[in-house]
């Protein structure tokens, strides 16, 4: 009975122990800092700041039928993750200009360099096609086109619909064309590689004659 007795009382005076354990240069006891890993700096709707523990603002998030969404992993100054409240609509937006960064540094990276390509409104038929497929093979090698459809002898802009039409039809499976402006007599555009991810999947689908010898 003693026995349990002593060990009932050494537990009760290791829970009530003070947390005092560090001593600074004057000689006074410094309290330990507390370890708070799940508390979090939260922004909220309104961009008021506030700490709180994860748990917490995720209940929030529920109760007030919002998104928490992580901004950054850790803070540098204060060591905390960054978490912000947004409504449905905010989340989508911000989705979308993630997405839009993502393209953008992935064509950057990717993207070799770039070559122009001038076709004239008279050009035939067998003509258009193997530029089309140069164009192709530019693309696939990770080059942005430049494509430049140049009007002559007062032909109209339809003719110059009619070859984008076209060269479109043809390269929509391997490139992005963007950026299509009329300027003057002359219709301008340019061809961007797709990710890789779509060039595998064109690739099995699109069988051209590999006997253009690549870039200009």
């Amino acid at each position: 009975m003693n026995k349990y007795a002593v060990l009932f009382n050494l537990k009760k005076i290791l829970e009530y122990r003070p947390v005092t354990t560090i001593i600074n240069a004057e000689g006074k006891n410094v309290p330990k800092r507390k370890n708070f890993e799940n508390r979090i700096t939260l922004i909220g709707t309104d961009n008021s700041v506030s700490i709180i523990d994860l748990k917490n603002a995720q209940n929030l998030s529920v109760k007030r039928e919002l998104k928490l969404v992580k901004v950054q992993d850790v803070d540098v100054k204060t060591r905390r993750p960054i978490y912000k409240l947004m409504t449905n609509a905010e989340f989508h937006e911000e989705e979308l200009e993630r997405r839009k960064e993502k393209k953008l540094a992935r064509q950057n990276s990717s993207v070799k360099g770039q070559k122009l390509m001038i076709l004239s409104s008279k050009i035939s038929e067998h003509d258009l096609m193997t530029s089309v497929r140069k164009m192709g093979k530019l693309v696939e090698k990770q080059y942005e086109v430049k494509v430049v459809l140049a009007g002559e002898g007062g032909q109209s802009s339809q003719v110059l619909e009619n070859i984008y039409s076209v060269i479109e039809k043809n390269t929509k499976s391997t490139a992005r064309l963007l950026q299509k402006r009329n300027k003057g007599n002359s219709l301008k555009f340019q061809l961007l590689p797709l990710n890789n991810g779509n060039m595998e999947a064109s690739q099995s689908d699109n069988s051209e004659d590999g006997n253009d010898k690549g870039p200009l």
